[in-house]
């Protein structure tokens, strides 16, 4: 029995469905991020989780238990939110305290509690400290360390790392990871940051429009996305519109501009209308080379360690590529005439 399981749950509003029918699994101790736009229900179904909002329908089961009816205060689920929450005029140590005293935790484990979660966040020596003493992310830690002190059986996470810059965002990322496994607690992760879903999680749930759109882990949503949405979303992506044809002993794909290159046999749908190839898996090639493509460098983006180009190939088609930089490296430059080609098992087939 997995640790966490959700069975059609659903939430509408009047007769707007924000969350359809979502099924999902979660082992004990992993952790796993609802990734997805603004607006695709990952939120509310955070908090029909946590007990604060009502399901329309469905069930929520964490440890083999039903908690679907149960009040927040019942089902033993630590929430860490965007803002911290913390108590301004309450010190860390106090902060922490007020969840114990609620739950009647005696004085000396509540003491033992605060110097172990301080402790395993960093932050000992703040105790004493205010929320207005404290950085933005030494604050995330203490509102961390407060949902940790209550040993919850499952850990929330409502887009924590909204608020800082993005080096601390970075830092804060390999904390939260590095707590959470040496805590060993399954942990959900809601947002809408691709980035940090495929630094943090074990697995990864693609949210569209309150559906499910993919499961799996960060290379596997990445690799071979199953939809459009999928692959737009996360990443940069160039999709061929047309068909797949047999051409002798193998497969080839017929774009609706003409274009055609060979694909993996077995990996073809040979339903599929829509396929899609990375920028990076693109590299440029001699002219003449078999299976090469050519064309022409429109714009030339410097991307720090990688350079994107987008080249208009003589079909029409567009396409964008990233190329790494390194020493001898060619730069191509706005103009140049270029040929380009790829891996046909680098050809993704999309479900429409």
């Amino acid at each position: 029995m997995a640790y966490l399981v959700l069975r059609n749950l659903t939430k509408t509003y009047g007769h707007t469905a924000v969350v359809h029918g979502l099924d999902l699994s979660v082992d004990a101790g992993e952790f796993v991020s609802l990734l997805g736009p603004s607006g695709c229900g990952k939120t509310t179904i955070l908090r029909m989780i946590a007990g604060f909002v009502t399901a329309t329908a469905g069930e929520v089961w964490i440890k083999d238990r039903n908690v679907t009816q149960l009040p927040p205060n019942r089902r033993n689920v630590g929430l860490v939110f965007q803002n911290y929450a913390l108590f301004p005029h309450m010190t860390a140590r106090a902060n922490i305290e007020f969840g114990l005293k609620s739950h009647h935790v005696n004085a000396a484990d509540m003491s033992e509690r605060v110097g172990t979660v301080l402790g395993l966040v960093g932050l000992s020596s703040y105790v004493n400290r205010y929320p207005r003493e404290l950085s933005g992310g030494q604050q995330q830690r203490v509102a961390l360390a407060r949902v940790l002190a209550l040993k919850p059986d499952l850990l929330l996470f409502d887009e924590p790392l909204s608020n800082l810059d993005a080096k601390l965002r970075v830092q804060m990322r390999q904390e939260i990871r590095r707590v959470q496994r040496e805590v060993g607690v399954t942990a959900l992760f809601v947002t809408h940051d691709q980035e940090e879903a495929m630094t943090m999680a074990d697995r990864i749930v693609v949210l569209e429009h309150g559906r499910i759109g993919q499961v799996g882990s960060p290379a596997e949503v990445y690799d071979r996305p199953r939809t459009r949405f999928v692959a737009d979303f996360i990443g940069t992506s160039n999709f061929f519109e047309g068909g797949v044809m047999p051409a002798g002993n193998c497969h080839i794909f017929r774009c609706n501009s003409g274009l055609e290159f060979e694909v993996d046999s077995k990996l073809a749908d040979l339903n599929a209308s829509t396929v899609s190839v990375r920028p990076e898996k693109i590299e440029f090639v001699s002219p003449g080379t078999p299976r090469s493509f050519p064309g022409v460098v429109q714009e030339v983006t410097q991307l720090g360690p990688t350079v994107e180009y987008l080249v208009i190939l003589d079909s029409g088609d567009r396409v964008v590529m990233e190329e790494q930089k390194r020493p001898r490296t060619a730069h191509r430059q706005v103009g140049d005439a270029v040929s380009i080609t790829w891996h046909s098992t680098d050809t993704v087939f999309l479900q429409s």
